[in-house]
């Protein structure tokens, strides 16, 4: 699915999107500012690195954190979940994972969620 269909679809269904960004670096919401239009439906997004933001600013459980680290699919969930109650959207993205060029967290480089 292209991000022109992504959203086309939203726009489409009255809905609106948060994103919320760590592996990416921000390349998430730069991709989605290229459609014309985009800014009807994204409200924001929240680029956090620290394992400590994704917390504070995403609520992202702090014990799930602790225990297992920012690299797991249920903290990207909890990321996307967080930005759109934050930022006051119906839907949202999170990403995390380890680009490398070594491991981190225990997660092989390459890991994505």
């Amino acid at each position: 699915m292209t991000v022109e269909r992504v959203v086309a679809g939203l726009l489409g269904r009255g809905a609106t999107l948060a994103v919320a960004e760590s592996l990416t670096g921000g390349q998430v919401s730069a991709t989605l500012v290229t459609v014309p239009g985009v800014s009807a439906v994204l409200r924001g997004a929240v680029v956090a690195y620290a394992t400590d933001l994704k917390a504070e600013l995403l609520d992202v459980d702090a014990d799930l954190l602790a225990a297992h680290g920012p690299v797991r699919p249920e903290v990207a969930l909890q990321m996307a979940r967080g930005a759109a109650r934050r930022l006051g959207a119906t839907h949202g993205i999170g990403t995390t994972g380890v680009a490398g060029p070594g491991p981190a967290d225990g997660r092989p480089a390459g890991t994505v969620y």
